[in-house]
């Protein structure tokens, strides 16, 4: 005789009858009354049933079989001239592959098992970490490997060093050649409005009027590209170092982020990570008054010039030894710029996020985003913990401001790698 046991649940005033099932489920269902086809034809014997919610090895959902009558050998299983029970193997770190010493034979797969034993080590899932190589852009990237290196606090740690080719992404303009052009931008501190400037007539105005000479009689603009030796001191230069694209860029980032004890707090042009596509990503650029010396020109230096380093509208711009690095996260420059009141200049070589994009990573090895709408919970050094489309999970990560320039991280929470960032 077959029992079904009922049970009523009152739900919006409503009263439905539910199968009940096993207690060990979660959830309910709705348990079949399955018949078992022990001569394996697919008719199952009215005289041989149970109910389940799951359909059991060697049973049907019908009672048509007048003689269920195997001819042959009927298995462990109740099939007729079936192979028995199947020998499954222990998969405790959920990687799909079974440890070859933890089995069980049975009909049915049991929970935490596979049917492969090809797991030579089941005691750990592998580690997720937040940096994968998929993400870096593989027409750039020359090479991803792990290392084991020191890091800032003395300890060592396991990390990815990632190599990558210089200037992989457009850029410019950056200075203009005459008076009447408009190029790129930079930070002035001089004495006649200071900030975010574009350069162009109304910025070289101002730095002439400060006392500096960067624009000659005939309307051209004084520019050093780092390549026909050291420059007349008696004049001010816009900066504008040449390209190099022979040469290779490397970074050595945690592979799991590391707390520091502080954080550390971002100073002028300190390498703060890495783009997807491998282009180094710097702090606070040299200004105009206490930008680079060039061999003692530029105050404090002794001499009454300046040497001005431009960044195109994206805020980008060339080291002099020749690759291209950002000093803003580019995704939502035109922000930046718009809120800044520039308007003469935008950034065009790169395209605007109107998402949430992930932009690269900090050399502490936090992601670092670009949001279309800039979230207000963030902390400190420009960081929030939340849900992305990369880390559905959750993740820590910096935000790129879309106000405030340079917009990088304000400091970093992480402990970075000793030695971060190499060329050759």
């Amino acid at each position: 005789m077959k029992y079904l046991l009922f049970s009523f649940c009152a739900l919006m005033g409503t009263m439905f009858l539910i199968s009940s099932c096993n207690k060990d489920d979660e959830t309910l269902c709705t348990e079949t009354t399955w018949y078992q086809d022990a001569d394996g034809d697919g008719l199952g014997n009215p005289d041989v049933s149970f109910d389940s919610c799951e359909q059991p090895t060697g049973y049907v959902d019908n009672a048509d079989d007048d003689d269920d009558v195997c001819s042959g050998i009927v298995d462990a299983c109740g099939v007729c001239d079936g192979p028995g029970e199947t020998t499954w193997y222990e998969d405790a770190d959920g990687d799909g592959l079974g440890n070859p010493d933890v089995n069980q034979d049975a009909c049915d797969q049991p929970t935490g098992y596979v049917e492969n034993s090809d797991d030579a080590d089941d005691t750990v899932a592998g580690t997720v970490y937040l940096i994968d190589q998929s993400y870096f852009n593989s027409a750039s990237l020359i090479s991803f490997q792990t290392i084991t290196a020191p890091l800032e606090d003395g300890t060592t740690a396991e990390c990815f060093q990632i190599t990558f080719s210089s200037n992989p992404v457009e850029s410019g303009p950056f200075c203009p050649t005459t008076i009447d052009d408009v190029a790129g931008m930079g930070f002035y501190d001089g004495a006649t409005n200071p900030g975010l400037r574009v350069f162009a007539e109304a910025l070289l105005n101002d730095i002439e009027a400060d006392g500096y000479d960067m624009v000659n009689d005939d309307g051209t603009v004084n520019v050093d590209n780092f390549t026909g030796g050291m420059p007349d001191p008696s004049k001010s230069y816009c900066l504008e170092a040449a390209p190099n694209d022979n040469l290779q860029l490397t970074f050595i980032i945690p592979a799991e982020p590391k707390l520091a004890t502080s954080n550390n707090e971002i100073t002028e042009i300190e390498l703060v990570g890495l783009s997807l596509d491998g282009v180094p990503v710097n702090g606070n650029p040299p200004s105009a008054i206490n930008g680079p010396m060039m061999g003692g020109g530029g105050p404090p230096g002794g001499s009454d010039e300046i040497n001005f380093p431009s960044v195109d509208p994206c805020g980008g711009h060339h080291d002099p030894a020749g690759y291209y690095h950002w000093h803003l996260v580019p995704e939502v420059a035109n922000q930046v710029l718009e809120a800044n009141g520039i308007t003469e200049i935008s950034c065009t070589n790169i395209a605007q996020t109107t998402d949430t994009h992930l932009f690269g990573f900090a050399k502490d090895g936090y992601p670092i985003y670009a949001y279309a709408d800039e979230p207000t919970d963030v902390d400190e050094c420009g960081g929030r913990t939340a849900a992305t489309a990369d880390y559905p999970n959750g993740v820590y990560h910096y935000v790129a401001s879309t106000t405030v320039a340079p917009n990088i991280p304000k400091c970093l929470k992480g402990v970075a790698a000793t030695n971060a960032f190499s060329y050759q």
